[in-house]
């Protein structure tokens, strides 16, 4: 399978996409975006590329991707989530 959890094309710029959108976001739109994420990958878990176990594992790894980052970013911004 060619797909990958964190591509180059998402990390070859100047700035990574995924932290040029969440920049730009107040953080209660940062996690529903993050929460977002999650939530389509565990939900098209099976449903792509013929159900195949490699395809849900790479799902369950993006899912897995988006997690930590909902974590660190819940950790590293606490302060301005706890108000």
């Amino acid at each position: 399978m060619s797909e990958q959890i964190d591509p180059d094309h998402y990390r070859n710029k100047n700035i990574e996409t995924f932290y040029a959108i969440t920049s730009q976001l107040p953080p209660v739109q940062v996690i529903g975006f993050l929460r977002g994420q999650i939530m389509k990958y565990i939900m098209r878990l099976g449903s792509k590329h013929d159900d195949s176990v490699d395809a849900m594992l790479m799902d369950a790894g993006k899912a897995d991707w988006y997690l930590s980052k909902l974590m660190q970013y819940l950790n590293d911004h606490k302060d301005k989530i706890d108000g």
